[in-house]
């Protein structure tokens, strides 16, 4: 069932939440770029191409420890960036349509794209979509939709937001007190670098478990809460504007698996997502995307396996260089929900610039 929500006569800005100094210092520089109109003398002569990565789309509810508050963004704030990126002559094509010929080379195309299949994409992203006429792409993960896969960054969550202490672990983290939301930040930031780099992905969701088992958090429970089921995916598939993509069958980082376990990853997600809904996925999106989880290895895995596109969240354009595979995709971050600050990320030359700065000597 979708919720309606009333079209905003304004931007409607989220509750402040709690900054680290990155997360300000980024701020800081989207405010830069902004405030120069990047985006107009930086702008490609090529035209553009451009996927953004959501996840959680949803009313805005501010806790005081929210250490996933960067994958939530309002309804409010899809509803102002898509009226501000078609007021600023962008067109909202499918994934497909980012590669098909376009009539004129300067063109500026944006695909949507939502990773794991949360429910309230179904909820309060389709009626935002629906409204604005927006094509979109949901990657989903069979696993969670069979509650049979651990969302393990949600569980932490819920469990360090619940107690007051986290036991040491052996070979792993120490006690870690949790009386203050500083303390449950810094184990949020302990466990997660403990889960996604000292353990390999198998040890990762069985030292979820046990600790999810320790503090009485149901695992299939949660994803029953937060991601539709296969029905819903269905219902959602139905609508003209939706494509489901695959996003693995487990959401492992598919780079720290053996090559034969990560293809079946990406070709049981395809298998099944294709029994449910009755086409098969072409587009693919590596869970976590980022470098140490998706390269060059996985993105001929996702050429191999048939899909016509793939895609990671490290940030970027689409360069129009034929390249399908490994393609960047810019995040709509839950803690810059402001439609102004983004324009400038869109531009190729900007990310060119980027790349050249870091570039040794």
């Amino acid at each position: 069932m979708t919720k309606e929500m009333k079209a905003p006569s304004a931007f409607a800005r989220p509750a402040a939440r709690r900054l680290g100094a990155r997360d300000r210092l980024v701020g800081q520089g989207l405010r830069a770029l902004a405030l120069l109109h990047a985006d107009r003398w930086l702008e490609s002569r090529d035209g553009t191409s451009v996927a953004v990565t959501l996840h959680h789309v949803r009313p805005d509810d501010p806790r005081p420890f929210d250490p996933n508050a960067h994958l939530s963004i309002t309804p409010e704030f899809l509803d102002s960036f898509i009226a501000s990126m078609k007021g600023n002559g962008w067109k909202f094509v499918t994934v497909d349509g980012l590669f098909e010929a376009a009539p004129e080379t300067a063109d500026r195309r944006i695909a949507v794209t939502l990773d794991d299949g949360y429910r309230d994409n179904l909820e309060y992203a389709l009626p935002v979509f629906r409204r604005h006429g927006c094509p979109f792409t949901i990657f989903v993960t069979p696993g969670y939709c069979d509650r049979t896969a651990e969302l393990w960054w949600e569980a932490l969550d819920r469990i360090i937001a619940g107690a007051d202490v986290l036991e040491a672990v052996p070979g792993g983290p120490p006690k870690l007190p949790l009386r203050t939301v500083a303390e449950k930040e810094a184990a949020f930031r302990v466990w997660s670098g403990y889960l996604t780099t000292e353990l390999d992905e198998f040890a990762q969701r069985a030292a979820i478990r046990r600790v999810a088992d320790d503090h009485g958090l149901d695992l299939a429970a949660l994803a029953a809460e937060l991601v539709m089921d296969f029905d819903e995916v269905r219902a959602i598939a139905a609508d003209p504007l939706c494509r489901i993509g695959a996003h693995t069958m487990t959401h492992p980082a598919l780079k720290r698996l053996p090559e034969e376990v990560a293809r079946r990853e990406m070709r049981e997600s395809a298998d099944r997502i294709e029994a449910e809904i009755g086409y098969r996925p072409t587009a693919f999106a590596f869970p976590y995307g980022y470098s140490a989880a998706a390269g060059p290895r996985e993105a001929q895995l996702a050429e191999q396996e048939g899909f016509v596109a793939s895609f990671t969240t490290r940030p970027g354009c689409i360069e129009r260089d034929g390249r399908r595979h490994g393609l960047p995709r810019i995040s709509l971050n839950g803690k810059y929900q402001d439609p102004r600050l983004y324009p400038a990320l869109f531009v190729p030359n900007v990310w060119r610039l980027a790349r050249w700065l870091r570039s040794p000597g």
